[in-house]
């Protein structure tokens, strides 16, 4: 059987597994919520008719915003070790729910922004340790076997879900017409997505997704034991340096990726669209956000495959100069189609390049500190993103047009993927 029809083979008994369906069902309802939810944020904070996105606003934003996952992260363990999975993904996603539904209630009732900001946060907190539970649950729904391809499969399928409840929301927009109005609805909607995904969760049978019963130490040593898990990882990863090295590309992409964040929202509200506008700048925002899942998602189908014809480093290479190409086109043209293209090979490459990094640090670091490494890799990827958001303020331009800054982003990502493929052609991985 060649490469390509044996992983479309495993793809289909996977999809197929009743358990695995069921758990995917809480992933892709969840993160199609957490679209709606915060493309409902940035219409509110960005695209109504009177605020004027600066790229200093966005870039604090998002910084804010991805707080809750960087600060949550390495923690969420602790309580996912030590409670039922099950009652956390359901009851987690009824709590979203609610706070969403409150935030909704602010909202129509005229609440200070920074009372909405506050309860978007909250959802944000629970969300990150949701999505942590959601690759604890993985391994108890699918089979030793293929579990690389549903760590590969998944969390991408989860970013296309999100990028979906992105247009959403601009279709409600569009429906309700620009103003508050249409937020309070977006918010509201995505209240009712959390509900549906908490209820499906709670259908579990309850000691299914883990943690086994009588699960060792109490939360306070536990949060100890995170600290101590990091900086073990830390040491780990030294001591494993084709595992430090992808974890560097990643960071790149990151730092790069969110720069690009911000420079794409403020070149489709000041822009893309007309000023007076704003709700024609959040549709070009969703199609660009879109464009990214749709390139997103085919990574994740090619990944499995280029990992079987080849080897996950040259795969890796390839994807980051894939994303150059499309880090370039980005910053110098203004065309939808072309930036909708642009923004596609950028998903394609930035999320090809994370699986094969994934797949490389799991088969080079010991069993035994792969949690661990992972713990330190979580932080790495929020991290490096919020130091971008720092840098935007200084290097995205009023207009939102990256130019040069955009070409040496890109030259980065060439760099990065020549030596990738120089510097690791004999490896074995």
């Amino acid at each position: 059987m060649s490469a390509p029809a044996g992983v479309l083979h495993e793809l289909t008994a996977l999809v197929r597994t009743r358990r695995y369906q069921h758990l995917m069902a809480v992933r892709l309802t969840g993160q199609t919520a957490d679209g709606v939810f915060q493309a409902g944020l940035a219409s509110l904070f960005f695209f109504s008719p009177e605020r004027q996105a600066t790229p200093a606003a966005v870039a604090f934003a998002a910084a804010v915003l991805l707080l809750p996952f960087t600060v949550v992260g390495p923690w969420a363990g602790v309580l996912l070790d030590r409670r039922s999975r099950r009652s956390v993904l359901g009851f987690g996603n009824l709590l979203r729910a609610a706070i969403a539904l409150l935030g909704a209630a602010a909202l129509a009732g005229g609440a200070p922004d920074v009372v909405v900001g506050v309860l978007a946060l909250a959802v944000l907190s629970v969300n990150r340790a949701l999505l942590a539970g959601l690759s604890a649950a993985l391994p108890h729904v699918v089979t030793p076997d293929r579990f690389v391809l549903a760590n590969s499969v998944t969390p991408t399928a989860g970013t296309v879900a999100a990028g979906f409840g992105a247009v959403v929301a601009v279709a409600v927009t569009a429906a309700v017409g620009p103003g508050s109005g249409a937020d309070v609805a977006a918010l509201a909607v995505a209240a009712l997505a959390y509900a549906a995904a908490g209820l499906v969760a709670l259908r579990f049978p309850a000691a299914l997704l883990g943690p086994p019963p009588g699960q060792a130490a109490g939360t306070r040593r536990g949060l100890r034991a995170s600290a101590r898990d990091v900086a073990a990882g830390v040491r780990h990863l030294r001591e494993r340096r084709p595992a430090a090295a992808a974890l560097g590309l990643v960071a790149w992409h990151r730092w790069s990726f969110g720069l690009t964040t911000v420079a794409m929202v403020v070149l489709c509200r000041r822009t893309l669209a007309p000023a007076q506008d704003p709700s024609a700048g959040l549709a070009a925002l969703g199609t660009l956000l879109f464009a990214v899942a749709v390139g997103s998602g085919l990574a994740a189908v090619l990944a499995p495959w280029a990992a079987r014809a080849g080897r996950v480093h040259r795969w890796i290479a390839v994807c980051l100069l894939v994303a150059g190409l499309g880090q370039v086109v980005l910053g110098r043209t203004t065309s939808p189609l072309l930036l909708a293209v642009a923004a596609g090979l950028l998903g394609l490459g930035g999320q090809g390049a994370k699986i094969g990094v994934d797949t490389v640090v799991q088969r080079s670091v010991d069993d035994a500190y792969r949690g661990r490494v992972f713990t330190a890799y979580d932080l790495v990827f929020n991290v490096s993103y919020c130091l971008a958001c720092g840098a935007a303020v200084l290097l995205v331009p009023a207009d939102g047009r990256l130019g040069p800054v955009a070409v040496v982003l890109g030259a980065g990502y060439v760099l990065c993927g020549l030596a990738q493929g120089r510097g690791r052609s004999r490896s074995p991985v």
